[in-house]
């Protein structure tokens, strides 16, 4: 009797602690595994009027690395390895480099000068550039061969066929300027736009714009089961989470990044290299799956 009331209580301190061992379980994959288990995400991206000669064009979007004590430089020369592999025809970086200190700043830009792409890497700021150091932020990107679109734009040429390119301020810190940004671009031809706050895709100005490359929500950094990113509760910024948005003819999407910031964990929401590969709609047909 003695020996069964003994199993008795085994079985139910081990049952009271089957939880505890569950959350320290999925706090250390939190914690240590899932910040670091990178994807490489395919998507195609059909826009009207994409010229002949960029059907299949890649970028490759990298974002929100947030280089600190948190997330050494080690793990942005991952991402840039990752992000190389991918043979892109063009690098897309979208802000956040790094958070809070600036002595992070030139060695993060430097482990990014060794992205590679045929039609060149090009850069905006996010709102933690900002808290950092904007202006030290762009030298040092530009320093490494990374041309910074603060409120710019350019044009990508083959051939004949063109693809126009712009770039926007942080929008949460009052540095975008619209007239600038879209100064000179062909509304008949296709634009893609890079801007670090995905919510810009509800501004009249993004109406003209094909494409709208984003980051800054991380996913939410943690995605609960039947629930979702309890982030979401607290901010409307994730609105546009992650993934492929549409308002009108205009495309959004949103990467999750690579980085953490304020608690250093990813759960459910894995850190992201994005391909987005442009390829050409047949008129009225813009679904998205």
């Amino acid at each position: 009797m003695a020996k069964l009331e003994l199993s008795r209580r085994q079985f139910l301190t081990g049952l009271a602690a089957a939880p505890l061992v569950a959350l320290s379980a999925t706090s250390a994959y939190a914690r240590f595994i899932e910040p670091y288990r990178y994807e490489v995400s395919e998507t195609d991206v059909f826009l009207h009027d994409l010229p002949e000669r960029f059907e299949g064009f890649r970028i490759t979007q990298l974002t929100d690395v947030h280089h600190s004590r948190i997330v050494g430089i080690n793990e942005v020369r991952r991402t840039v390895h990752l992000a190389n592999s991918t043979k892109p025809d063009l690098i897309a970086l979208t802000g956040d480099y790094t958070t809070s200190y600036r002595r992070y700043i030139e060695p993060c830009a430097e482990a990014l000068g060794s992205l590679n792409a045929p039609e060149g890497v090009w850069a905006v700021l996010g709102n933690h550039d900002h808290y950092t150091d904007r202006e030290l932020t762009t030298r040092a990107l530009e320093h490494n061969r990374i041309a910074v679109l603060n409120n710019a734009n350019t044009t990508l040429r083959r051939g004949a066929d063109v693809l126009q390119l712009s770039g926007i301020d942080d929008w949460s810190w009052g540095g975008t300027v619209w007239p600038r940004a879209l100064y000179g671009l062909d509304q008949k031809r296709p634009t893609v736009l890079l801007s670090h706050q995905p919510r810009v895709l509800d501004f009249a100005e993004s109406e003209k714009i094909a494409l709208i490359l984003s980051g800054h929500t991380h996913g939410g950094q943690i995605d609960l089961p039947l629930i979702g990113p309890p982030a979401r509760f607290a901010t409307a910024e994730l609105k546009y989470a992650q993934g492929l948005f549409r308002r009108g003819d205009t495309q959004l999407y949103v990467s999750r990044g690579t980085g953490v910031i304020g608690l250093p964990l990813r759960f459910g929401v894995r850190p992201e290299i994005a391909v987005l590969r442009l390829r050409h709609a047949p008129p009225k047909d813009l679904n998205l799956t």
